[in-house]
């Protein structure tokens, strides 16, 4: 498939997630059936003298167990970015197709994410900026306009963010400093076609080439030497519609790439494909006892486990309870930009346990034992 193509076609693919994403909001209708008997003694009564009166209702929402949670610090996308209907963004997941995922790449002190001007009309996120802050108390590190960047690898490399310029003329790899953002480009081998990136922290891993024939080609190694590259062949097929989510994972010294249903298991380091595990159909990989070894992250999942706690939403609060049931405490979502409650994610880094919403972000508490 020639480039260009390729690129029509995968961007038409993301587009039409975005929307379908938009369509599946559905808003309820109920339809009150009133029936108007008119009345021969009284014909000047009209219709709406007859129609039901209605008195207001209050909702009374009951506050959850356990006492109120003090966030250590919030930050608003707005105040950040300097700009009105500004939103965060997830650098792990597209960024030229707004799909509205929130997070953060995890830099150690500090903590990486992306912001934009979400456009509903192109279904994009305009004027992407990236934004460091201060894992201890929410503070501004710095911030990069990288230019064109589509999706980055969720684990740093050296103290750089890799991530994929996919649909610019010239394919490039971007790295962005954790610690100043600085921002350089590395074009990719001209007969690649590169359409996801991962890294494992030492090695960057790119998958090239075309998903819907089953000949995509496994790269990983340094950015500064793509040529040395090792290489593995990826069979699997998948029409270029399903890449809106993540491809490539790693962890523990293992990688994945899922595709089609199908996972093709290796070694990050050297590209050897790994024996005895498989993968079920709800992201776990197992091994061939059937023990789980690996749960493939859900970016939508608003539940999380961390030590021994549980984040789970109640109403409009999080609650964090205790493998005994104990109920720690109760965190109520604010409200974002359009009144309604924020939308957002718990996130686990080093440095403590988060709410990453489209609108703000908080920190809640260091990481629990």
């Amino acid at each position: 498939m020639k480039d260009s193509t390729t690129r029509t076609v995968l961007a038409a693919a993301a587009v039409t997630v975005a929307v379908v994403s938009v369509a599946a909001a559905a808003v309820v209708l109920v339809n009150v059936d009133v029936s108007v008997k008119p009345s021969m003694d009284d014909a000047t009564t009209s219709a709406f003298d007859e129609m039901p009166t209605f008195s207001e209702e209050t909702e009374t929402i009951e506050v959850p167990a356990g006492p109120a949670l003090e966030p250590s610090w919030r930050i608003d996308a707005e105040t950040v970015y300097g700009r009105q209907f500004a939103a965060f963004r997830s650098p792990t997941a597209s960024l030229t197709f707004d799909l509205g995922v929130t997070g953060v790449i995890d830099a150690g002190d500090v903590l990486v994410t992306a912001m934009g001007l979400p456009n509903p009309r192109s279904s994009s996120l305009d004027a992407v900026e990236f934004v460091a802050l201060d894992a201890d108390d929410g503070s501004v590190r710095w911030k990069a306009s990288p230019g064109t960047v589509d999706v980055c690898a969720s684990v740093p490399v050296q103290s750089e963010i890799v991530c994929l310029d996919t649909y610019s003329d010239v394919q490039s790899l971007v790295t962005i400093g954790t610690n100043d953002g600085v921002v350089k480009r590395i074009p990719v081998p001209e007969d690649w076609y590169v359409y996801a990136i991962e890294s494992d922290g030492t090695s960057v891993l790119l998958l090239e080439g075309s998903p819907e024939d089953g000949e995509s080609v496994l790269h990983g190694g340094s950015v500064n030497a793509l040529d040395r590259m090792w290489r593995l062949p990826i069979t699997t097929s998948m029409g270029w519609e399903g890449l809106s989510g993540t491809v490539i994972h790693t962890a523990d010294g293992r990688g994945v790439v899922a595709m089609g249903g199908e996972a093709t298991f290796f070694d990050p380091t050297t590209g050897a494909p790994v024996r005895g595990l498989d993968m079920t159909s709800d992201d776990t990989v197992v091994d061939s006892t059937g023990a789980t070894v690996w749960e493939l992250p859900d970016p939508f999942d608003t539940d999380k486990v961390v030590g021994n706690t549980r984040y789970s939403i109640d109403g409009p609060a999080y609650v964090a309870t205790t493998d005994s049931g104990d109920v720690r405490w109760h965190w109520t979502i604010p409200a974002g930009s359009d009144g309604f409650t924020d939308s957002g994610t718990i996130a686990q880094t080093r440095s403590g346990v988060f709410f990453l919403g489209t609108d703000s972000m908080v920190r809640l508490e260091s990481v629990p034992s």
